[in-house]
């Protein structure tokens, strides 16, 4: 691998190594005078007297000290052993990376040096002293002799010959000024992966594409890296911004190939033809060992016509390949692929302000405007450098700063729209249109919905949306969320307000909006109309026919934030309200009590009225047959559902909050095509939901069954239910919890409780669910244990919660769950776990918490995070008879044992970690920390908070970055200063660390709504005794 370290600085351009006598005042003269006219700092030993056995220091520093050394090899240049010595530490230097070398055959041919014949011969050195040192002269004259340059018997006229060596150096001179690639922020990063991905030491030739947005920073990737590497090779050449080349050039590929032809060969040749330049190519570049970069490529024509095939250049050539389209480099062969990223805040920050302050670091009056402004640009380092600058011209006050600052938010700049539009102006006009439909309504949903909104208008939706995230508009992450960066979206928003029709179409600016509205027949061409009424400045009516009256409308959707209180908008119900053609009708805090009649949305796909007034969706029954998603989570006031047995498509019915909610129709047991169903139910513990699990022969089925009504159901992949449960698989498996939920996309909702006074029973195919959770709220020591003595058959089950059920005994059934990854017992009673754990290869991640009763571990070696907070019993971690033959073996890389007080010989328990990266000791009795902490060279994060007793932390790793060390009150002062002044690292909270370890957010807010009503009733309570004793003290004064 290629050393990344920082450039060598050269103090001349060229070195001009020659033969005094035969030519300091012809050639060498001519040459130097030329390379001084072009500006280019040439070495020229004029006081040399060439006599000697050694190089003076003067000469090997200027040799050292150049990028360049320019060897005029004339008649007697070998008979000088000055010289030889000379030739012999240009070419060591030129073998070691350090220095390019262009040889002048001045009167002589080249295959008389290869061969060392005539004066080449070195016949008169003579002598075994002289053996050694002949034997290096010969390799360093056979390897000159073998590389490119000129040779003056080929050239009619001295004059004209010197002119082109001039030129040709001058240009290669100007290629080999170094990048100083360590100012630039990440920069050894990306020189680190890309060395890796290039593995030089293979002999096979490689092709690295290197992807990402525009104005990421792919070109200054590159240049860095061809500035790195590009001097081990023989021939090398950048083709820089090919893109805009072919473009100013009228796509001529010819033009591309005689350039990179002629910067690597150094001469003239004339293509007739593409087919003729890719032959030549071949030809030419076969043998060598190329490392040629493609620039800024946008067409699969470009990389065809410079490099299609790899046997086009020879043994160990690395092809790399810059762009913003994956499709591009898929279709080309490229399997390599480095992708860019956008810089993280720190990073961000970092580049803003050694660009805005010049390196310096900013007034403290500057250090939030800063990580304003830097934020601004979402991490695009195109962006950061574009605004830095703009505000490194402006008033050096906070004032002008804040000025500058509004006017970047409230537009693009000029610059990054062009860099960024480039990518959008290169799409067809429908991948053109998707990509506006995900700026107006779809960033940040997943794939799949987007995919069924966009099937009716847009049959192909799914295949461009992956077209816009190969040419880097956006990104699809692991979950199936489609993500686009804010610029790109901004971009997009400014595309539409600066065309007209765009702007006709796609309807999201409030002023916009209320224009069509007043004009009331000037919706004709809409067909987005996306309103974020937190932005409106003051009331907009909105009439119901006006929007009914848009007829090729598609997606309405009018939201805001949760906790905004009173909406500026109104709507006035008149006439018939949902175009036939609407496929999303989304309204955050729908006004109406229902939906209008007469509105018969045919080709409706969603349906979200999210904490809407409504008390009934509809009357009567309309057609919707390709409605897939109703969502009335957190309608208050809805009391029942309407008949929908017409809806054949229904895939997801979300019913969370709706706490006056009397029933569910009997129709949903027919719906065959239902996956997900999520509601609340609160109806104590005498009322209580059966949540059960029936085996058939093949396989297992979800019961719920509610105190009136029974529906069944067949097709439900994903069911959560909060509220009073009573769970039950068999006898043996069996207790009351508060929240149940089987999902195969391991989500786990926000839950809020309601009143349910009629539901159904429904029954569902489930064994073939990832993840399954039973919960309850809180954790109450001795409390009600839930029956585990068996476990279910679920094959494919990857996470399992059972929290704060006061489990007494874990069966010995969990173990064949083969494809376990995550498992939480937290809150339970049992004081061990089975033995056989250790043969669930595939969990990385076990959380234990606040488990009172658990003495000792099994052997889990595999488990990489295992969290045991306040497990105050806990004696062994791992056994340490068995740990000998176990050393090195455990994967763990984070653990928390805070307020586990009681583990015996905590020190060596510890030791046998040795991979661990982030420990949490908080909360512990000792003084002085374990010893075998600084063994743990891995070791990242420790934290220690609130270990009343530590009065100091000696013998550290080396490899700490962060402490975290609060309410340590007996800590001595001082004693954390030495590490504070190791480079890079931090005494201060990680926020980051054990996340996954925290109670769910639907947990916390449970626990909030019930201490509200604990607290309110004690209130009440306390009101209720205060005034009974005073009445009481009343009738005794009476």
């Amino acid at each position: 691998m290629a050393s990344s370290s920082a450039p060598r600085v050269s103090k001349y351009d060229v070195f001009l190594s020659f033969r005094g006598e035969d030519t300091r005042k012809t050639i060498v003269s001519h040459l130097y005078a030329a390379l001084d006219s072009r500006g280019i700092v040439t070495f020229k030993d004029d006081q040399r007297l060439e006599i000697g056995d050694h190089i003076s220091d003067e000469l090997r520093r200027a040799l050292g000290s150049s990028s360049f050394a320019v060897v005029v090899l004339s008649e007697n240049y070998a008979t000088s052993r000055w010289c030889l010595l000379e030739l012999q530490l240009i070419m060591e230097l030129m073998k070691e990376g350090r220095l390019e070398v262009f040889p002048i055959f001045y009167g002589v041919d080249p295959s008389v040096v290869r061969h060392q014949l005539g004066s080449f011969a070195l016949e008169k050195y003579q002598g075994p002293e002289m053996a050694d040192k002949v034997l290096r002269w010969r390799e360093a004259l056979n390897l000159i002799a073998n590389l490119s340059g000129v040779v003056s018997s080929h050239c009619v006229d001295e004059a004209i010959m010197v002119g082109e060596i001039a030129r040709d150096i001058s240009r290669r001179v100007t290629l080999l000024h170094k990048i100083d690639s360590g100012n630039i922020v990440g920069m050894k990063a990306h020189m680190e992966g890309l060395n890796h991905l290039l593995d030089l030491e293979s002999n096979e030739v490689l092709m690295v594409g290197i992807w990402g947005m525009g104005g990421i920073g792919k070109t200054s990737i590159a240049k860095c890296l061809y500035d790195q590497l590009s001097p081990k090779f023989p021939a090398h050449c950048f083709t820089e911004n090919i893109k805009s080349v072919s473009k100013d050039i009228g796509h001529d590929l010819k033009h591309l190939q005689k350039e990179m032809l002629c910067n690597i060969l150094c001469d003239d040749i004339r293509l007739w033809s593409v087919e003729a330049g890719c032959q030549e190519i071949k030809k030419r570049l076969g043998k060598q060992r190329v490392f040629l970069v493609l620039d800024g490529v946008d067409k699969v024509s470009q990389v065809h016509a410079l490099a299609k095939d790899k046997n086009w250049f020879g043994p160990g050539s690395r092809i790399i390949i810059t762009t913003r389209d994956m499709g591009l480099l898929n279709t080309c062969g490229v399997e390599i692929v480095y992708e860019v990223k956008c810089l993280d805040d720190k990073d961000a920050l970092h580049m803003f302000k050694q660009i805005a302050f010049e390196g310096g670091l900013p007034p403290d009056s500057f250090e939030q405007l800063s990580i304003r402004a830097s934020r601004l640009a979402h991490g695009l380092p195109s962006a950061i450098q574009a605004y830095a600058l703009f505000l490194r011209g402006r008033t050096a006050t906070p004032d002008g700063w804040e000025e500058a600052l509004s006017a970047l938010e409230s537009s693009l700049d000029e610059n990054i729209m062009e860099i960024l539009k480039i990518s959008y102006e290169g799409l067809p006009k429908p991948h053109q249109n998707v990509f506006l439909h995900v700026v107006c309504l779809f960033n940040g949903d997943t794939l799949q919905r987007i995919t069924s909104l966009l099937h009716g208008p847009i049959p192909q939706g799914s295949l461009w949306i992956r077209v816009l995230a190969e040419k880097s508009l956006i990104k699809i992450s692991t979950n199936g969320s489609v993500i686009m960066h804010k610029l790109v979206e901004q971009m997009g928003r400014e595309i539409i307000r600066d065309n007209m029709s765009l702007a006709r179409k796609f309807l999201r600016d409030p002023m916009e909006i209320r224009d069509a509205l007043a004009f009331r027949d000037g919706g004709e061409q809409t067909e987005c109309m996306c309103l974020h009424t937190c932005e409106l400045t003051c009331v907009l009516s909105m009439e119901a026919s006006v929007v009914g009256r848009m007829h090729n409308l598609k997606f309405l959707k009018v939201y805001k934030h949760v906790d905004y209180r009173e909406s500026k908008l109104q709507l006035i119900p008149d006439q018939q309200f949902l175009p036939r053609s609407l496929r999303l009708f989304h309204w955050d805090a729908f006004p109406l009590r229902a939906l209008p009649s007469g509105s018969d949305p045919c080709f409706l796909v969603e349906l979200n009225l999210r904490h809407s007034d409504l008390e009934t969706l509809w009357s009567g029954t309309p057609m919707l047959k390709s409605l897939k998603r109703l969502d009335v989570t957190g309608s208050k006031y809805l009391k029942q559902l309407p008949d929908l047995s017409s809806i054949t498509s229904l895939e997801e019915l979300l019913l969370e909050q709706c706490t006056r909610l009397e029933g569910i129709p009997e129709c949903i047991g027919k719906r065959s095509t239902l996956k997900k169903l999520k509601l609340s139910y609160r109806g104590g513990r005498r009322s209580a939901l059966r949540f059960f699990l029936r085996k058939s022969t093949r396989q297992q089925h979800i019961g719920l069954e509610f105190p009136d009504a029974k529906v069944k159901m067949d097709a439900l992949i994903n069911i959560s239910i909060g509220g009073d449960i009573s769970f039950e698989f068999c006898s043996k498996f069996r207790g009351y919890a508060e929240y149940v939920s089987f999902n195969s996309e391991q989500q786990i909702p926000v839950i809020s409780t309601m009143i349910l006074q009629q539901a159904p029973w429904v029954i569902s195919e489930c064994n073939r669910f990832n993840s399954l959770s039973i919960m309850r709220f809180r954790h109450k020591e001795n409390g009600e244990s839930f029956s585990f003595d068996i476990f279910p058959d679920f094959p494919d089950l990857k996470e399992l919660k059972l929290v704060n059920l006061n489990i007494r005994r874990i069966p010995s059934g969990i173990c064949h769950l083969e494809l376990l990854e995550k498992l939480d017992l937290s809150g339970n009673d049992f004081e061990n776990l089975p033995e056989a754990m250790n043969s669930l290869s595939r969990l990385k991640t076990l959380w234990l918490r606040n488990c009172f009763k658990l003495e000792e571990l099994p052997k889990l070696t595999q488990v990489q995070t295992l969290t045991l907070t306040n497990c105050r019993n806990l004696r062994s971690l791992a056994k340490l008879s068995d740990t000998s033959q176990d050393e090195g073996r455990y994967c763990l890389l984070e653990l928390c044992l805070e307020n586990c007080k009681s583990v015996e010989s905590l020190s060596e328990q510890l030791s046998h970690f040795t991979k661990l990266t982030c420990l949490d000791l908080s909360s512990h009795d000792f003084e002085t920390l374990p010893p075998s902490i600084r063994d743990l060279t891995s070791l990242v994060t420790l934290c220690l908070n609130n270990c009343k007793k530590l009065r100091s932390v000696e013998r550290i790793p080396t490899s700490l970055q962060f402490l975290d060390a609060h309410g340590c009150d007996s800590l001595e002062a001082g004693c954390v200063e030495h590490f504070k002044d190791i480079p890079n690292k931090e005494v201060q909270p990680r926020n980051d660390y054990f996340q996954e370890t925290e109670m769910q957010n639907y947990v916390l807010k449970n626990e909030a709504t019930r201490s509200r009503q604990i607290t309110h009733a004690l209130m009440f309570l306390g009101i209720t005794l205060v005034a009974v004793l005073v009445i009481l003290l009343l009738r005794v004064l009476k």
